[in-house]
């Protein structure tokens, strides 16, 4: 069906102002955070509501025109990139909070609100959402549910799926489910809402959501630990949680890193001392049990080579010292000219052995690996860096360091991905991870909510 003929057809469902049509301002939905590009999209298309989603689903089914869904275009797996020409349906102005329940410690979105919006609204109610990627204040909350997104809280609170209560889904065949509901508990047939948690927008379009929210912790403060040695920055955050503490984060930083968020930032750096630092976030409601949990961390890590410690308890600090950290995926991209960035996860003792391969991997192929990320559980952000246009070498050989790396993951007992999800990038290594049988039934779940295959199609399986 011509462009020009499904723009009129889509007309009739939603105002034109609404449907992005003209090329030119289609350029910022060719693609996502990851920079690459597969196929145009046919148009855009900005529902308000549930009702306007389904008569868009409704028309792409009918004419059998690939659906993608689309938050803010944040994610780095490929997930919201068109493989063919496509309908995009984004979400971001479906950005309403329907409801916050405070009696019952829940909240109730539209999927388009950005993750940093609906932190800080709840937390003008003193009730906390955990969930924490580092694009929060640019990602949707529609697009985490997708991706089962984490960052940094996640080692102490958990990952997104660990607060969604309750989905409202249109399915391609235009069906509404609703799963789950404002209950903590349920043991009530199958736990149909996990499957679409994660599922990369390949099964249905999330239009409303319900999450659990927590009590505002009273205390918060970070701890900035620098080490002359990688291994026993990698190490200490074995030992910090094998003693009983639990931090509300355990940020893994190495020099390079850092000397990258230094000049991204203009020197704005809190401290650049040692090999590799540790950033760390201690909360909770008692602030004898917070200050004691400090002196232990302190005490472990001296222990361990701890060159210097720096307490941040004022707003600002904190605030300057994250900013460090959240910077380091920009930092990234202005030190190279191309860049692959993978985040596989492994058993929190299994850290210290990834962080040591890779370091291996990167003197044998003469390539920059730099790391940085959520050490507290495991997952690592590697970077691997072409830092020069004719850099030959980077080309030969990127795609055997990103083969080493998933290989090294999954025989530390550890999976391709920890938040970003699979996507068009990592497909072809799903057969590490599943059997044959594991990933039929995994396709044949897809078959039977999408049928005709429309819902971003040929996405996360090879």
């Amino acid at each position: 069906m011509e462009r020009k003929k499904i723009y009129n057809s889509l007309k009739n469902i939603i105002p034109e102002k609404r449907i992005v049509f003209d090329e030119n301002l289609l350029e910022k939905y060719y693609s996502d955070e990851s920079g690459n590009r597969y196929s145009y999209p046919l148009l855009v298309t900005l529902p308000e509501n549930e009702e306007e989603t389904i008569e868009i689903i409704k028309f792409s089914s009918k004419e059998k025109i690939p659906v993608v869904p689309r938050g803010r275009g944040t994610g780095l797996s490929g997930g919201a990139i068109p493989l063919y020409p496509s309908i995009i349906i984004s979400t971001e102005l479906m950005d309403k909070i329907i409801e916050i329940d405070r009696e019952n410690f829940m909240v109730t979105t539209q999927p388009g609100i950005i993750t940093g919006e609906l932190k800080r609204k709840v937390e003008s109610f003193e009730l906390f959402y955990p969930p924490d990627p580092a694009s929060l204040d640019s990602c949707s909350i529609g697009g985490n549910v997708a991706e089962n997104s984490g960052g940094p809280s996640a080692v102490k609170y958990g990952t997104t799926k660990d607060y969604v209560k309750g989905l409202k889904i249109v399915t391609p065949n235009c069906e509404i489910l609703k799963f789950g509901g404002k209950v903590r508990k349920d043991a009530t047939g199958y736990n149909m809402k996990d499957i679409f948690i994660g599922s990369e927008g390949t099964l249905g379009f999330i239009t409303e959501i319900t999450f659990s929210l927590l009590p505002l912790p009273k205390y918060s403060i970070d701890l900035l630990l620098a080490f002359d040695r990688i291994d026993d920055a990698s190490n200490a955050v074995v030992k910090i949680i094998h003693s009983g503490i639990f931090p509300q984060a355990i940020e893994f930083m190495e020099k390079r890193a850092l000397e990258a968020a230094k000049n991204f930032l203009g020197n704005q750096m809190a401290s650049q001392k040692g090999e590799a630092q540790l950033l760390l976030r201690i909360d909770g409601f008692d602030r004898d049990i917070v200050d004691k949990s400090i002196e232990k961390i302190d005490s472990i890590s001296s222990k361990l080579g701890c060159v210097d410690i720096l307490v941040a308890e004022d707003k600002n600090f904190q605030e300057k010292i994250w900013k460090a950290r959240r910077s380091m995926h920009d930092a990234m991209v202005n030190i190279s000219v191309k860049r692959e960035r993978e985040d596989v996860v492994v058993p929190i003792n299994s850290l210290p052995e990834l962080i040591k391969n890779l370091h291996l991997l990167e003197e044998k192929y003469r390539i920059p690996i730099i790391t940085f990320g959520h050490a507290g559980d495991g997952n690592v952000h590697i970077n691997i860096l072409k830092l020069k246009e004719d850099d030959k070498n980077f080309e030969k050989n990127i795609e055997n360091v990103v083969k080493d790396i998933m290989e090294i993951s999954v025989k530390l007992g550890g999976k391709l991905s920890g938040e970003h999800g699979i996507g068009i990038y990592k497909r072809k290594f799903m057969k590490l991870v599943f059997t044959k049988e594991e990933i039929e039934i995994q396709k044949n779940i897809k078959k039977l909510l999408d049928p005709n295959n429309i819902f971003n199609p040929d996405k996360i399986f090879p």
